[in-house]
């Protein structure tokens, strides 16, 4: 009879033949997709380095030669925006194609492009290129919506949404986040005098976040949350979380925990590391969906008692009355209801949270685009205007340098670093230069930080008069880039096809971009309407030295939901950022 050690050398070899047999299999492959090859022997698919690789990353890129770190960085989530460019013009560049590459590895096949031609027919192509399963693992934990649903499903449910997101909901967005912003600015100033012309903060992105979640919220929900209430709002009998409590551990563990089951979750040790997080999702998992329910019945009630029926301007009563119009063939089930509303409220919340947070401390590291953005906010606003008086329709149109400068903050800080598809079946991709084929069963990752990069495009775009450009324009932030020279059709440059996809586009545009490019002009238009924005310096510290520390915190983002600067939220009152707000004289 074999021995124990003959028996464990033979499970031992057979399990690694699995990878053996992946890595030729993807190399062949990948020889006739007519992409270069980027070879890194490795799994990256494997559930402990996707686990461990993240946090890892620091300590390996001192580790480890530089020769083998850069290669092994591109099997970690998020390499795109600490390695930029530098895998295309390293490796597939001088393999004839510095935009494209398949990353032949022991585990799934991989496609990474910028191209605009390939990004475009991808995502025109939706039956094609699905979202891929982890999306619909992470993403679909409430019900089926239009992010995780294909085909004939997805149809219907994006002919619903699409109808709801209208200038109604767009209006509502507008005041409330005007409403709330003029919340956060009574905060801060909150700890000082009346005479004082100055307010400092540690914690101006938590109440950012803040903002966003409320107007969620309102606009959202239905359910309008004055700025100082929340904190005395308790839970509802039998519950052990309020709504907002539940929307917010929710959304912070929807890349992780929120896969676990709630056994697990319920059952967690409290000896145990993570016990508080999961021990409060636990209870979220369960009363998130509950709260939703509850306001939607409200929201049933509240159209039936009506005189005349009419939805009120939020997502949620719109949404209903669209999903009801036809009894017999219900637009959205009560599952796809919740699962869209939960879709909203996650990609509402920390897309332009973050946005937001990267814009503000832009402009605190680059103080003369503030002196931009005052100067077109003045010539808007009505002198003394109060905020009650600013109006949605006529001021919002006119704010293009804000919207400009949205634009830009997206295009040097995407909020999705890739957007990834799969192919299910073998695809040929057309294109100008030739046809390409893709395996079945490959992920497809559009680099979305490459694209924002890409210097055909974006160097030294719409350069002022006598303004000399430079070879590393595209680096730089300069939100004049985005507007188009006086008398232009557009005010604002339209990137080419395929070209700028914060939003994605193709039939699956992100149907929520409307709303999100008004919340960020009406918060940034309250911030700067009668403020500046400094960063506090620290203790001995130069202005050079200050700007340096910024664009240190910047560059020091990960991605988790989305791409956000580490160290900035949730926390102590000497930690973090200070900002400063200084009143306009």
């Amino acid at each position: 009879m074999p021995s124990i050690l003959a028996v464990a050398a033979a499970l031992i070899a057979a399990y690694c033949s699995t990878f053996l047999y992946c890595f030729i299999r993807n190399f062949f492959s990948a020889r006739k997709t007519g992409f270069p090859s980027v070879i890194v022997p490795w799994d990256q698919n494997h559930f402990v380095w996707m686990v461990c690789s993240v946090p890892l990353r620091p300590l390996l890129q001192r580790w480890l030669p530089q020769v083998v770190y850069d290669r092994i960085v591109l099997t970690i989530y998020g390499w795109e925006f600490h390695e930029r460019m530098r895998p295309y013009e390293e490796y597939s560049g001088p393999r004839g194609n510095d935009k494209s590459f398949m990353l032949v590895t022991c585990g799934k096949s991989e496609f990474w492009t910028y191209d605009a031609e390939i990004t475009s027919e991808v995502l025109r192509r939706p039956r094609d290129f699905q979202p891929v399963d982890l999306t619909e693992l992470f993403m679909a934990r409430f019900g089926h919506n239009v992010l995780t649903s294909n085909g004939d499903r997805w149809a219907r449910q994006r002919k619903v949404i699409a109808s709801v997101i209208n200038e109604r909901i767009s209006k509502a967005v507008f005041n409330e986040s005007i409403r709330q912003t003029d919340g956060l600015l009574s905060e801060v100033y909150r700890g000082a005098s009346r005479h004082d012309q100055a307010a400092e903060s540690t914690h101006m992105f938590d109440m950012i976040k803040k903002i966003t979640i409320h107007v969620l919220s309102g606009a959202g929900m239905g359910a309008s949350v004055p700025w100082d209430n929340d904190v005395n709002v308790q839970p509802k009998p039998g519950f052990r979380l309020t709504y907002m409590e539940a929307v917010k551990t929710v959304i912070h563990n929807v890349t992780g925990p929120i896969i676990l089951p709630q056994w697990f979750l319920s059952s967690y040790p409290s000896f145990l590391p993570g016990y508080d997080t999961l021990h409060a999702l636990s209870y979220a998992m369960l009363e998130f969906p509950t709260h939703t329910m509850d306001m939607l019945d409200q929201e049933r009630q509240r159209s039936a008692a009506s005189k005349d029926g009419e939805a009120r301007s939020n997502i949620m009563s719109q949404l209903l009355q669209a999903s009801e119009v036809d009894e017999k063939s219900k637009a959205l089930s009560d599952e796809e209801m919740m699962g869209n509303l939960f879709i909203f409220t996650a990609a509402g919340f920390d897309t332009t949270a973050n946005t937001l947070s990267y814009a503000v401390t832009l402009l605190a590291r680059y103080p003369q685009w503030q002196n931009w953005l005052i100067e077109e906010i003045d010539s808007v606003l009505t002198t003394g205007a109060t905020s009650e008086e600013l109006e949605y329709t006529t001021v919002f149109p006119k704010c293009t340098r804000i919207m400009a400068l949205m634009l830009e903050t997206l295009r040097l800080y995407t909020p999705l670093i890739h957007i990834s598809k799969q192919t299910r079946t073998p695809q040929t991709i057309q294109t100008s230069s030739g046809n390409y084929w893709l395996p079945a069963k490959t992920t497809v990752y559009l680099n979305l930080v490459a694209l924002g990069l890409d210097p055909d495009v974006w160097r030294n775009l719409n350069l002022a008069d006598r303004a000399k450009g430079t070879e590393d324009d595209e680096l730089r932030f300069r939100p004049t880039r985005w507007l188009n020279p006086a008398g232009s059709a557009q005010p604002l440059y339209q990137p080419p096809k395929g070209r700028f996809l914060p939003w994605s586009a193709g039939p699956r545009v992100c149907p929520g971009q409307k709303m999100a490019q008004v919340e960020f002009t009406a918060v940034i238009l309250a911030l700067l309407r009668r403020n500046r924005i400094e960063a506090v310096p620290l203790s001995g510290e130069t202005t050079q030295q200050v700007d340096s520390r910024l664009d240190a915190l910047m560059k020091n983002s990960i991605s988790i939901l989305t791409l956000q600067m580490e160290g900035v939220y949730d926390v102590a009152d000497d930690k973090g950022l200070r900002l400063r707000l200084c009143k306009r004289k």
